[in-house]
């Protein structure tokens, strides 16, 4: 949970365009809610089929957003207190050392420093109080554990357990959400169907085992959540210059893993404490979400519109948006002589350029070697060009793609009403499904 300096966190303390655009960056929720609200909820509730799918998108946006911006906000600074005070770092909910939890996961590795991870944390926060209160705290955690690599261990153990916590929570509230929705749309309208085919075809006979279907989204949030935490502590408790290797394909993937995972400890991090990354959000939507969804399905035309809605707008969140900052962003760096993006060496190849991304705005600042100009230059041409590239995602997820969805659904329904006719009647139920669908939204 790598605590980070930050000037102006907020956005709403003071407009300033690379301030606001810092803070999104740097916080996967928000960063999402954006794409949500512009490239999802809105625009895709414009291009829904009729009034019950455009309604059941915007109820599930709603949920979305209230779930998952509030709660973590209230949630997140209760486990870690809870589980920090459980293990005995601290003696109080209200200890000052809480934010010890705040510490980077990088000095929570074996062969990590503990002592300079805790000074250099209590360093940022006593800086903003103006004391050396968090100072006082971590040394008295320290001194009393009188082992660092007991501390270690009970650190992690705490961030493990609010990983799977947080993990569990918020695959439920992201799982509960299509419930919600689908359940409305039946309770007003007595169909159980993929409500965009409600003009399009009769709802089908077969029955749902709704209790089967829970019993599968409530196993999606539980299992997932305790292999990725204890797949990550694993990771960054080994250590793996000591460590003896394994023979086997298993063994190998395994240690790759956990070798991926020590060397990158940053990406699971929570910013703040509260905020978790790209990394936690993408296996969360992935190993819960994505199923549960599939899983809580009406009917097969919705199974596979979700698989493919929801593929289309995870690659383009954590790979269309990386793309067009990375073209943007090294197009403005050869020709405007600006310093958006990471370059951590002149022999890299395209890919390992590619992988390296745009800068972190929270510590452009604090950059080595740029002047006063190609700082400024850099600021506000990377926060136009960062916005640009959100806005062009935003527009693709929110319109081409439903929009080659409708087309695919419009397709199955035609499929699978000119099969149950005989053939003399096929063309007239070509034809007249083509004037439903054309009216379909103003019924």
């Amino acid at each position: 949970m790598e605590c980070k300096e930050v000037k102006n966190t907020l956005p709403f303390k003071r407009f300033d365009l690379y301030n606001t655009t810092a803070y999104v960056q740097n916080h996967t929720l928000i960063n999402r809610g954006i794409v949500t609200i512009g490239g999802s909820t809105v625009p895709q509730c414009i291009m829904s089929n009729n009034k019950y799918e455009a309604q059941e998108r915007a109820i599930m946006g709603g949920v979305y957003l209230a779930a998952s911006y509030l709660t973590p906000l209230m949630l997140l600074p209760l486990y870690n207190k809870h589980f920090l005070k459980n293990k005995g770092i601290t003696k109080s909910l209200e200890d000052v050392g809480k934010k010890i939890i705040q510490v980077p996961k990088k000095y929570l590795k074996p062969d990590a420093d503990l002592k300079q991870g805790l000074d250099e944390t209590a360093k940022i926060f006593d800086k903003k109080a103006g004391t050396n209160e968090h100072k006082k705290a971590y040394d008295e955690i320290y001194d009393r554990y009188d082992n660092p690599e007991k501390l270690k261990k009970d650190l992690l153990d705490v961030h493990e357990k609010v990983l799977t916590t947080d993990f569990m929570t918020t695959a439920a509230m992201w799982s509960a959400i299509p419930w919600i929705a689908t359940e409305t749309t039946e309770k007003r309208t007595n169909r159980k169907d993929f409500s965009a085919g409600f003009n399009l075809k009769n709802d089908s006979d077969k029955k749902q085992n709704k209790g089967l279907k829970l019993a599968l989204n409530l196993a999606c949030c539980v299992v997932p959540a305790l292999l990725f935490s204890k797949t990550v502590t694993k990771g960054l408790s080994k250590n793996f210059a000591k460590a003896e290797k394994g023979e086997g394909l298993l063994n190998e993937v395994e240690n790759k893993v956990l070798k991926k995972i020590s060397d990158n400890p940053d990406r699971f991090e929570y910013t703040s404490g509260t905020n978790m990354s790209k990394t936690i959000y993408a296996s969360i939507w992935a190993l819960s979400s994505f199923p549960a969804k599939i899983i809580s399905s009406r009917d097969e035309n919705e199974r596979k519109d979700r698989a493919l809605r929801d593929a289309g707008l995870f690659a383009m969140f954590f790979g269309g948006d990386y793309l067009l900052n990375n073209i943007m962003g090294r197009t403005a760096d050869k020709f405007l002589g600006t310093k958006i993006m990471e370059d951590k060496g002149e022999n890299l190849n395209f890919v390992q350029k590619f992988k390296l991304g745009i800068k972190n705005f929270n510590t452009l600042e604090n950059e080595k070697g740029l002047s006063k100009e190609c700082l400024k230059k850099t600021k506000n041409v990377g926060a136009g060009l960062y916005w640009a590239s959100l806005i062009a995602n935003t527009a693709l997820i929110g319109f081409a793609l439903p929009k080659a969805l409708n087309k695919f659904l419009r397709h199955n329904i035609d499929k699978e009403n000119n099969a149950e006719l005989p053939v003399a009647g096929r063309k007239e139920a070509l034809d007249y499904g083509e004037m439903l669908y054309k009216k379909s939204f103003n019924n």
